[in-house]
């Protein structure tokens, strides 16, 4: 497969991977695969790539506690609907992006 850096959806198609290994380190309990997505993720921030993971999937929820790479769950008094992630993540992660808050452990 051959992958062109410049293409306009590269930097998305990253993250979209990055996305589905933290799924899959969530769904498999694997602290060593998702050890390493944060170094693929670190290194990649270091190089220039942008930080796009719009979902917040890559934090940890403030609301029902959903580990990285993990959908959200229902809590009292703040029911999902049709979103995978509750609004306060999604939040959080816009915030974290702009720089208005740090990076959490382990990504920071």
């Amino acid at each position: 497969m051959r992958i062109d850096v410049n293409e306009p959806d590269a930097v998305e198609l990253f993250w979209d991977g990055m996305r589905e290994a933290a799924a899959a380190a969530a769904r498999h309990q694997d602290d060593g695969l998702y050890r390493a997505i944060v170094k693929i993720g670190k290194s990649a921030l270091a190089q220039g790539v942008e930080l796009v993971p719009s979902s917040g999937f890559f934090l940890k929820c403030p609301v029902c506690s959903a580990q990285s790479g993990q959908r959200c769950v229902n809590a009292p008094g703040h029911p999902l609907q049709e979103n995978r992630l509750h609004p306060e993540r999604v939040e959080l992660s816009a915030r974290t992006i702009r720089g208005e808050v740090p990076l959490p452990e382990p990504l920071g």
